[in-house]
């Protein structure tokens, strides 16, 4: 006599085989997410015409791939992870960029998505400075400098405990070397346009 019941079998199978489509999709959506994120990111840092249309992808595919969690949230792995903080890092560059403020937080998946995107994004903003201090944009740099310090100290507060924000504390370490390069930068680009300006002691 069979120890097992060939019908169990049959729906144990069945289930196992839809579970393993959704975590393809998942997966799938969350590749290709931070495939549009990068692309986003590109085109901001080059001031590409095309940036409006692939941010608008982006949302589309982080829409997606939030409303596929929240019908499976027990599929939820560190690839999404990765992908719902790279968009929380491309978004917000872009409606920083746009509009001189941070995004709501309720837009994103969650407050750890949120914050270890708005890490990386400290890295970008870094890369702005330095084009705007090529560009003869002193003043833009030195603002687009201010958020990355105004963002480091304020997620500063939530490296610890590393287990909530996985990552954090890396992110945090490398963000301090940026903000310090940064900082030298502004330094050795900014001093001496001011120092040239400036009237000679003694000149009418």
């Amino acid at each position: 006599m069979p120890i097992l019941d060939e019908a169990w079998l049959m729906r144990a199978e069945e289930t196992l085989e839809e579970a393993e489509v959704r975590r393809r999709r998942l997966s799938d959506l969350s590749y290709d997410l931070i495939r549009a994120c990068g692309l986003a990111v590109s085109a901001l840092q080059r001031q590409d015409q095309r940036s409006e249309e692939l941010v608008e992808k982006a949302r589309q595919l982080h829409a997606g791939l939030l409303q596929e969690i929240k019908r499976t949230p027990e599929f939820l792995q560190s690839d999404e992870e990765a992908a719902f903080s790279e968009f929380a890092e491309a978004y917000s560059l872009h409606v920083l960029l746009k509009e001189g403020k941070l995004p709501p937080p309720e837009e994103f998946y969650n407050p750890e998505s949120f914050i270890l995107g708005l890490a990386d994004l400290i890295g970008e903003l870094k890369r702005n400075v330095v084009s705007r201090l090529m560009a003869g944009d002193a003043s833009t740099a030195m603002k687009e400098f201010a958020w990355m310090e105004e963002l480091f100290d304020g997620i500063s507060r939530f490296e610890y405990p590393r287990s909530i924000a996985r990552g954090l504390k890396h992110k945090l370490d490398v963000d301090r070397h940026l903000i310090e390069d940064a900082r030298d930068v502004l330094v050795r680009s900014v001093l001496p346009l001011e120092r040239r300006d400036r009237p000679l002691e003694g000149s009418a």
